[in-house]
């Protein structure tokens, strides 16, 4: 009876240990980060696949955690997420926006199929800033031909407004500027390529015209 009385009593004590133990905490708010609406774009269409590749940049920025950004100092927003890697997002945002503009013949994701034209980025910023409450994009972008040649480039930036310090509202507002980033970078390159085109069509036709002398 008295070794029963013991292992009831441990018993006892190890339930509640047990009930003592801190809840978990809930599971972080998961927020998408996608191509929406895109508006086509003007201009002749460009009979040209464009690849883009994965971004470059801080690895803090292109993971799964929203940034807040005071001064030098930056950190996560609490209880917050993307749905997947910032750098994946980011990518597959620029590639569907291109496909929507609907300038070039189609886009795709870097090593998936044989392009005429790779956009190669580095993301500088994607966060929202406390000095200004805004959400901000911005990546150095460079365009490049077949046989590894850059034909241009460009900084291109966005922003959005952020009213609050809510959760949804950062995301919103970060979706938003990343958005307007890739609508401008897939501008940039359509205009590039367009170029390129024009250069070298001019090209051989005078190269064709010396011939026929």
């Amino acid at each position: 009876m008295k070794r029963l009385a013991i292992l009831l009593a441990a018993s006892s004590l190890l339930g509640g240990c047990i009930s003592l133990l801190p809840k978990p905490p809930p599971p972080p708010a998961t927020f998408v980060l996608e191509a929406q609406n895109v508006t086509p774009l003007e201009g002749a269409p460009i009979d040209a696949v464009i690849a883009i590749a994965s971004p470059s940049g801080e690895r803090a920025i292109l993971g799964s955690d929203l940034i807040w950004r005071t001064g030098d100092t930056i950190a996560y927003v609490n209880g917050a997420a993307w749905s997947n890697r910032a750098a994946d997002s980011l990518q597959q945002t620029l590639a569907e926006t291109i496909i929507r503009q609907g300038r070039f013949r189609s886009s795709t994701r870097s090593g998936e199929a044989r392009a005429d034209y790779e956009i190669r980025w580095e993301v500088l910023d994607f966060e929202v800033r406390e000095e200004t409450m805004t959400a901000r994009f911005s990546a150095d972008v460079r365009l490049v031909k077949q046989g590894r040649t850059i034909i241009a480039s460009e900084l291109v930036t966005a922003e959005a407004p952020v009213s609050s310090r809510s959760q949804t509202v950062a995301a919103q507002a970060l979706a938003r500027a990343a958005r307007e980033g890739s609508a401008r970078i897939g501008m940039f390159a359509a205009d590039a390529a367009a170029q390129d085109r024009a250069q070298a069509a001019e090209e051989d036709q005078a190269s064709a015209a010396s011939i026929n002398r």
